[in-house]
């Protein structure tokens, strides 16, 4: 009797075929989060949820982890800054300081003073240095009558140009104690007043001089040798367009 042939796969090949499906799906979610492409496993996601019909899906929760990037070498930019340019009315001022101390410089040589007096011009006005023992006797704040000449020759120019005045009274660091200047500060401070009380006798306006002492806290040289001190004991005009104070309290 002849056998039948059965045609068509045996049973088991169809549950064999299915777990190799599990198991290349299991192997490709595998190497999808082993590369860590987020666009990736959404892609192949879907197409999963299509060979397998899922109906519904859930939003689950996971962390992404990026790869590692190499940090590179930082730069630097060195940004220079820039330096703000001068206004007009700084180069103005500039230039009327500059005439103004062209003006202080001629008195000062007519008075034959020119080599004890040191005169600066910038935009905020004019500087004038006058050595202490061309004005006074040491230790004392009574201006020498023979530098009268020389505080006439500034009433001039105060007369001449519209500026404020402060006189400034500077010292050495060496000490002084008697009965009428018990410190450096009480000498300094008598001394510009006696240098602006003698120019408002001149004539020049009160409400345009000042005077203040610094005492010794303001030294252009060192104090430690004789010529030194001879520099540091000063008093300097101080001329500018604006008065350094202004308003009230």
């Amino acid at each position: 009797m002849a056998r039948k042939i059965k045609k068509g796969l045996p049973p088991w090949m169809g549950t064999f075929a299915d777990m190799c499906t599990l198991l290349l799906t299991f192997f490709v979610l595998l190497l999808t989060f082993a590369n860590m492409d987020v666009k990736k496993f959404q892609d192949m996601l879907g197409s999963v949820k299509n060979a397998f019909g899922v109906q519904f899906q859930e939003i689950g929760k996971f962390q992404p982890v990026l790869p590692e990037v190499k940090p590179q070498p930082t730069r630097t930019l060195m940004v220079q800054p820039s330096m703000p340019e001068p206004s007009v009315q700084d180069a103005r001022d500039a230039s009327d300081a500059a005439a103004m101390a062209d003006q202080v410089q001629n008195l000062v040589n007519a008075a034959g003073l020119g080599n004890a007096v040191e005169i600066k011009s910038g935009p905020r006005g004019v500087r004038m240095r006058v050595k202490g023992q061309l004005l006074f006797e040491p230790g004392q704040a009574e201006v020498r009558a023979s530098a009268h000449k020389l505080l006439e020759s500034v009433s001039k120019v105060m007369e001449k140009f519209n500026y404020y005045l402060t006189v400034e009274g500077h010292t050495d660091n060496q000490p002084i104690a008697t009965s009428r200047y018990p410190s450096n500060w009480e000498l300094s401070g008598s001394r510009a007043s006696s240098v602006l009380r003698y120019l408002v006798q001149l004539g020049v306006p009160t409400r345009r001089v000042a005077a203040v002492g610094y005492s010794s806290n303001y030294p252009i040289a060192s104090n430690s040798d004789e010529e030194g001190r001879n520099k540091n004991r000063r008093v300097e005009f101080v001329f500018t367009k604006k008065p350094l104070r202004v308003g009230g309290a």
